[in-house]
């Protein structure tokens, strides 16, 4: 926290609203004063202290479930400044997949990881184009093939994808190569042959490529 950040911190305090009725203010002075306790009583910190509050944890789950319950300005704050990495763990449903696009928070996440063995295709999975924020994708171990390739070479956002242990042969490897943005690619373990080799090592733009075990 910054040392301008700490002494905003240590000089909020609630002011005593007995202090209002126990000094001969007038009528427009206690009105105006009233309004200052409301307003510090609703913001006790600083916009900055929220998001330094929030940035030290790591559970982007937990800010979403607890964090965005504090109050409005913690809720606000987290929707327009945090960078939220979410990581899938459970079998998705119709109604899961609904209640989250619904959310206002789709913007803010930036990372996803899926478990493996999570999808039982990609459509469940679809929802994640809605993120237009998103720069970091893990897919990997299940049987996405070229069409699924297909779909992710359309997150032109997209900076890191880990898509190993898949089906993905040559036209895939093609689509994926038309992601000019992409700087981190992991594509071990798919069906990717000769051809699909060229097509990716004209990614010149690549800093990380992981391409061991293709088959």
């Amino acid at each position: 926290m910054s040392k301008r950040n700490r002494q905003d911190f240590e000089n909020h305090q609630f002011i005593n609203s007995e202090e209002i009725f126990t000094n001969n203010f007038n009528n427009n002075n206690m009105e105006e004063k009233s309004k200052k306790i409301v307003k510090l009583e609703q913001e006790i910190f600083s916009d900055d202290i929220c998001f330094e509050i929030i940035s030290m944890i790591d559970d982007s789950w937990f800010i979403l479930n607890n964090c965005t319950l504090i109050s409005k300005q913690f809720f606000n704050v987290i929707k327009e400044r945090s960078k939220l990495a979410i990581q899938f763990k459970k079998k998705f449903t119709e109604k899961r997949v609904q209640l989250f696009l619904k959310t206002q928070f789709m913007n803010s996440i930036v990372n996803v990881t899926f478990s493996s063995w999570l999808l039982d295709s990609f459509e469940e999975a679809k929802f994640i184009t809605e993120m237009k924020q998103l720069i970091s994708l893990n897919i990997r171990g299940y049987d996405f093939g070229d069409e699924e390739a297909k779909l992710i070479s359309e997150m032109k956002q997209l900076t890191s994808l880990d898509i190993s242990y898949n089906q993905i042969g040559d036209e895939g490897a093609k689509y994926l190569s038309e992601m000019k943005q992409l700087i981190s690619l992991n594509i071990r373990g798919n069906r990717i042959g000769d051809e699909g080799v060229k097509y990716i090592s004209e990614m010149k733009q690549l800093t990380s490529l992981t391409y061991k075990g293709l088959y």
